[in-house]
């Protein structure tokens, strides 16, 4: 077996450490992205509880007046 040029392992380290770099970035890209998103959710579900009181509340409201009407 040959023994490997003296350029090789250098050249290779180099390459595989600008990959690692440019996948940090991907991965921190995508986590901003997927924070975002989740920020987006948070907001959603946090209308969506609002609504789901203000229902809540109206149809408490709703009940009460029927069962006043009934005892009556």
């Amino acid at each position: 077996m040959e023994a490997l040029p003296p350029w090789l392992t250098p050249a290779l380290l180099t390459w595989l450490r600008a990959d690692m770099r440019e996948q940090r970035r991907d991965l921190a890209a995508l986590a901003r992205d997927m924070a975002k998103r989740f920020d987006e959710v948070s907001r959603e579900l946090a209308g969506l509880r609002e609504r789901m009181a203000k229902l809540e509340g109206s149809l408490d409201g709703f009940l009460a007046g029927r069962r006043d009407r009934d005892v009556a």
